[in-house]
C-alpha cells in the first residue's frame, strides 16, 4: 500500500495535462494536477509515512539534520513577491498583479511541501519512484505518437491518450527533456537487466520525441542535461562514441533523404523542417524576436532597478507579448534586482543540496546515480530558463521545487549515506577462555 501511494503522489506531480478553471484579465488560469498536491498530502501521510531503521541511522555519515537554507530562501521569496504584489495592488487597484505574483511564487511553495514529504518517507526512494512514473508517462507518449494515423507527419509528443499536453510544444517538451537523466538514473541504479533496457529505450525514444517536436529550448535542455549526467557519472568515453554515432547516423540519414526525397513522407517531413527553419530565422533573427524582447525588458528594468514593476503586466509596454520569454528577465522585470538576487540564490541553494548529499554517497550506489541525475536535471532547467520561464509554469516548477525540497529533509542524510553493499551484521565477540593445564 505504501509503494502504491508513492506512485500515486509521483503520478500527481508528473501528469502533464492541465484544465482551465477561470480567466482573469483576459488570461486563462490553468490548473495542473500537481496544484492539488496539498489536498492529497494529508491522505498520503497515513500511508507513506515510515521511519528509518536504527541500523540505517547508524550508517549516516553526517549529523542527521535538515538543510534549512533552501526552505528559508523559499519562504523569503514568497513573502517578498507577495509584498510587492500587495503594494502594486494598493497603487493601481489591479487584482491581476496578485494573480501574476501567485503564478510565480506558488511553485516555490512546493519546497515546503517537499520538506514535509521527505521527512515522512525515504526521499531518494521517492526520486526513484518518480523516475519510474515519468518513464511510464513518457512511454505512453511515445506509444500514442507512433500509433497516431498521421505519424510520422503529425506533431510528435502532442497527445497522451486523447489529451493534449499542457502548453505544447515548449512547456511539456522541456519538462520531458529535463527528466531524461532521471530515467537514465533508474536504469543505472537497477539490478534488473530488463528494466535497465526498457529505461534506456524510453530515454532514447523520449529524446526522439523532443527532437521531433522541434522545440529548440527543449532540445537545449535535453542536450545539456544528458551530457552533464553522463559526464558526472564517468561516461566520457560513451559520450564521445555517442557523438560519433550521431554524426554517422546524420550522414546516413542525409543520404537516405536524398535517395527518397521524391516520396510523399519525405516531402512532407522536409516541408515541416523548412517551416521550422523559416520561423526560427524570420527577419534574419534566429531567436524569433526574443533578442528584441530581452533588450526591451532590460531597458524597462533599468528604469526601476531595485523593486521592478510590482507585477505590472508586461504586455502594457510590449504589444502582444505577455512575458519577456526568459525566466530570469521575467523575475527581474516583475520583482527587480533584489527579487532576482533572492530567486537566484534560492536556485543556487538547490544545487548546494545535491552537492551536500553527494559527499555522503558511495560511488556507484543508487543514491549516487539519483543525486547526479537531480543535479543534471536542475542544470538543464537553469539553461532552458534562458529561452523561456520554465519554473513559472506549474508543470515544471512544481516538480523541481518539490523534489529539491525533499532533499532538504533530515532523512535525506540517512538515505544518501546508505552504502552500495550493507555490511554484514556484526557477531558478538565471545569472551576468551584461557585453559591452564596442570604440569604432568
Amino acid at each position: 500500500m505504501r509503494m502504491l501511494w508513492l506512485w500515486i503522489l509521483a503520478g500527481v506531480v508528473a501528469w502533464p495535462v492541465h484544465s482551465t478553471v477561470a480567466t482573469v484579465g483576459g488570461k486563462p488560469i490553468d490548473l495542473m494536477l500537481s496544484d492539488l498536491l496539498f489536498l492529497v498530502m494529508p491522505i498520503a501521510y497515513l500511508f507513506v509515512r515510515s521511519t528509518p531503521t536504527a541500523q540505517e541511522c547508524e550508517l549516516a555519515r553526517a549529523p542527521i539534520s535538515w538543510y534549512p537554507l533552501t526552505p528559508a530562501l523559499a519562504l523569503i521569496c514568497i513573502i517578498y513577491m507577495t509584498a510587492l504584489a500587495g503594494v502594486g495592488l494598493g497603487i493601481s487597484g489591479e487584482t491581476v498583479r496578485v494573480f501574476s505574483a501567485f503564478k510565480l511564487a506558488k511553485p516555490i511553495g512546493f519546497v515546503l511541501l517537499g520538506v514535509l514529504l521527505g521527512s515522512w518517507t525515504n526521499p531518494l526512494e521517492f526520486v526513484d519512484v518518480f523516475g519510474k512514473v515519468f518513464a511510464t508517462i513518457a512511454g505512453l507518449t511515445i506509444f500514442f505518437t507512433v500509433t497516431d494515423p498521421s505519424f510520422p507527419l503529425g506533431e510528435w509528443g502532442k497527445y497522451i491518450f486523447e489529451f493534449e499536453l499542457s502548453g505544447y510544444p515548449n512547456s511539456p517538451m522541456s519538462f520531458y527533456a529535463v527528466l531524461v537523466p532521471l530515467v537514465m538514473a533508474v536504469a543505472d541504479s537497477s539490478r534488473n537487466p530488463t528494466l535497465r533496457l526498457i529505461c534506456w529505450g524510453i530515454s532514447a525514444g523520449t529524446a526522439l520525441i523532443i527532437l521531433g517536436s522541434m522545440s529548440r529550448s527543449s532540445t537545449l535542455a535535453l542536450f545539456f542535461g544528458v551530457t552533464i549526467y553522463l559526464a558526472m557519472t564517468g561516461r566520457r568515453a560513451f559520450l564521445a562514441v555517442s557523438f560519433v554515432l550521431i554524426l554517422l547516423m546524420s550522414i546516413v540519414g542525409f543520404g537516405l533523404f536524398s535517395a527518397l526525397r521524391d516520396t510523399q513522407v519525405v516531402t512532407v517531413l522536409m516541408q515541416r523542417v523548412q517551416d521550422r527553419v523559416d520561423r526560427s530565422t524570420e527577419s534574419e533573427d534566429p531567436s524569433s524576436g526574443r533578442f528584441e524582447i530581452w533588450e526591451f525588458a532590460i531597458e524597462l528594468w533599468a528604469e526601476k532597478p531595485v523593486f521592478g514593476y510590482l507585477f505590472e503586466s508586461f504586455s502594457r509596454y510590449a504589444v502582444d507579448v505577455d512575458t519577456p520569454h526568459q525566466q530570469y528577465l521575467e523575475v527581474l522585470y516583475k520583482c527587480g534586482g533584489l527579487g532576482l538576487l533572492i530567486y537566484g540564490t534560492l536556485l543556487a541553494s538547490c544545487l548546494m543540496v545535491t552537492r551536500r548529499l553527494l559527499r555522503l554517497t558511495d560511488i556507484g550506489s543508487p543514491a549516487w546515480y539519483r543525486l547526479h541525475a537531480m543535479a543534471a536535471m536542475l542544470c538543464g532547467v537553469l539553461l532552458g530558463n534562458l529561452t523561456q520561464p520554465n519554473l513559472t509554469y506549474s508543470l515544471t516548477g512544481n516538480m523541481i521545487f518539490l523534489m529539491f525540497g525533499c532533499l532538504c529533509s533530515a532523512r535525506a542524510v540517512v538515505s544518501a549515506s546508505q552504502p552500495l553493499f550493507r555490511p554484514a551484521t556484526r557477531e558478538i565477540p565471545r569472551p576468551h577462555v584461557q585453559i591452564h593445564r596442570s604440569a604432568a
